[in-house]
């Protein structure tokens, strides 16, 4: 009988409570499948071979990107690792014969889009895509796609911090870290640290928030021609010198940023619609303090409650604050859980759990688009936006509000049906408008 290497020895693991909801969420009928992606645009003298190893270095090190389930998961699934072997090709390198930048960097988007859209063969396939288009020597592109059991929002992070660092330590010579924190060991210690008391206290907090969600109701605040209207986004940026002043006065009063821009934006969305009730939605990272550099899946989604929306921004802001403190100390349910919890609150409260309005929070250490001190290299960050794709958002108002170093970056969506561009104007405009009278000039 064949002994079994390391690498093949299957050592089953629980999912996280974030890949669990999400997985039920695939199961469902309607639920659209979508992989996470990065992509970089490279331009200047690139060590192809530098990068690549960089990249692997990654992918070899972060467990996650070695999960495995059986062909056809069922609605409890377990997950194992299976490791990378020493010939296993992680980087397919593609030298892409183009008229023109234009049509090179039109190739990287269909090829990128066509990535994202393709489901995960469970059995069978690596859950990540990674290529590294060549247009010349001075021209390249970066592409990867995720499952998005194996990655979240931090884990985005980590892959541009660590891939780029670790190209600049090959070449000048090091070597990058062999080993990172297991995904595998967090997600086993995610359910360890869950006690029947600690269950019992999410399932009440979950039950008093999805209740209050079943109470707030979206106002019709457009003319009736709105119905047939298109949605679509406006957005603003905030250039260093502003977010730095609003970092120093957010840390002064002991709130982040993005806390405050949140804060803003409910009552924004209070005076415009005469709310004195919001609750929204958000996503919530549940990682522990020790595994913030665990690549993986524990972002899921997280109801908020605003009672009072329509109080003094400071007071709003403190209560955006809470609610995300709340949030988090209350993620751990499965699925099951949160499914029964949505059926109770719905039935006793003769109404749908709202989920009108999402928030989107996201902070990155570095600068927002460009880097241009990694050899010598510009590398611009979401360069190639997908092609003929298109993910129509069931919520009213999406707020997605990204937190460089150097920029906050704001987009609001707006469905055109139950919010039109007017109000999301107005909205983005009354934001802007607090956030100048917070911060003094010069």
């Amino acid at each position: 009988m064949p002994r079994l290497t390391a690498s093949r020895v299957r050592t089953p693991f629980p999912l996280t409570y974030e890949q669990e909801w999400f997985h039920t969420k695939t199961l469902s009928s309607g639920w659209s499948h979508k992989n996470t992606q990065l992509a970089f645009e490279i331009l200047g003298g690139l060590d192809t071979d530098a990068l690549a190893a960089a990249v692997r270095a990654f992918v070899v090190r972060h467990d996650a990107l070695h999960l495995q389930m059986d062909p056809v998961p069922g609605p409890h699934p377990l997950q194992w690792t299976r490791g990378i072997e020493a010939e296993e090709e992680v980087v397919r390198r593609v030298k892409v014969k183009a008229a023109s930048p234009a049509q090179f960097s039109h190739y990287a988007s269909v090829l990128l889009s066509r990535d994202c859209v393709t489901p995960w063969s469970y059995g069978t396939q690596r859950p990540f895509v990674i290529r590294l288009l060549r247009y010349d020597e001075n021209h390249h592109a970066l592409l990867a796609t995720f499952q998005n059991l194996v990655f979240d929002g931090r884990a985005h992070h980590l892959f541009g911090h660590e891939v780029w660092r670790d190209y600049q330590t090959l070449r000048d010579g090091g070597s990058p870290p062999d080993t990172a924190p297991s995904f595998a060991d967090a997600a086993v210690r995610q359910r360890e640290r869950t006690s029947e008391r600690l269950r019992e206290q999410a399932q009440a907090n979950w039950r008093e928030r999805l209740a209050f969600m079943t109470r707030v109701s979206w106002p019709r605040t457009g003319p009736a021609e709105a119905d047939t209207a298109e949605g679509g986004m406006v957005s603003a940026e905030l250039p260093a010198a502003t977010v730095t002043a609003l970092r120093g006065l957010c840390a002064e009063f002991r709130f982040t940023v993005l806390q405050s821009a949140v804060g803003l934006f409910v009552t924004a969305l209070a005076t415009r619609t005469g709310m004195s009730e919001v609750g929204l939605w958000t996503s919530m990272d549940s990682r522990a303090s020790r595994d913030m550099d665990v690549v993986g899946m524990f972002a899921g989604s997280c109801p908020l409650i605003l009672r009072d929306a329509g109080a003094d921004a400071f007071s709003v802001r403190t209560q955006v604050r809470d609610q995300l403190l709340n949030g988090l100390r209350h993620q751990r349910l499965d699925a099951e859980d949160l499914t029964a919890l949505t059926r109770e609150a719905e039935e006793t409260g003769g109404a749908p759990v709202s989920r009108d309005i999402y928030v989107n929070l996201r902070r990155f250490e570095g600068n927002s688009a460009v880097a241009d001190d990694i050899g010598g290299l510009r590398i611009t960050a979401d360069a190639y936006p997908l092609h003929r794709i298109t993910f129509h958002d069931t919520f009213a108002l999406h707020l997605r509000c990204t937190e460089f170093r150097d920029r906050l970056c704001v987009d609001l969506l707006y469905d055109g049906h139950r919010a039109d561009r007017r109000l999301a104007r107005s909205v983005l405009d009354d934001m802007l408008a607090g956030l100048a009278a917070t911060v003094p000039a010069g």
